[in-house]
């Protein structure tokens, strides 16, 4: 889906008629909307995380659908399509990663190295910080040996 789409149907549920109402109630121009509906442009990160919030739309999710529209067909493969959280549980998502992301992951990285991965996510930031640590004091120490 292309972020005038999601903008689009955003709005329609919102109820706006037209773009200068819309455009008033999200805080930006009716000509940037404008552009941005029917034109395909791309506003800046900054406006997006604007108009995601008042139309409550996930900002992670239109941000990385328009920079994802940004680049050029050739790279678009290695990028994952971003989807919205629907299941969250004390503002986290249930499942941590998605079944596409978890595809992926399985192409590039072995069995071991995936459960270390979805391990790793689930424990406390202390918790990272020390793991990072000593990560890199192994493999200096394996490095210089």
């Amino acid at each position: 889906m292309k972020i005038a789409d999601m903008i689009r149907e955003a709005l329609e549920k919102k109820g706006y008629r037209n773009l200068k109402e819309a455009s008033k109630a999200l805080g930006i121009s009716p000509e940037l909307l404008r552009v941005t509906i029917n034109k395909g442009h791309m506003p800046k990160d900054r406006t997006l995380i604007q108009i995601a919030n008042k139309l409550g739309l996930d900002r992670s999710v239109l941000i990385l659908t328009a920079h994802q529209q940004k680049v050029p067909a050739e790279v678009k493969g290695f990028f994952l399509s971003p989807i919205e959280t629907k299941a969250r549980r004390g503002g986290k998502r249930i499942f941590p990663l998605s079944e596409e992301q978890c595809i992926y992951l399985a192409r590039i990285l072995n069995g071991e190295e995936l459960q270390m991965l979805r391990k790793f996510r689930q424990v406390t930031d202390e918790a990272k910080t020390q793991i990072i640590g000593f990560v890199d004091y192994q493999f200096a120490t394996k490095k210089d040996a």
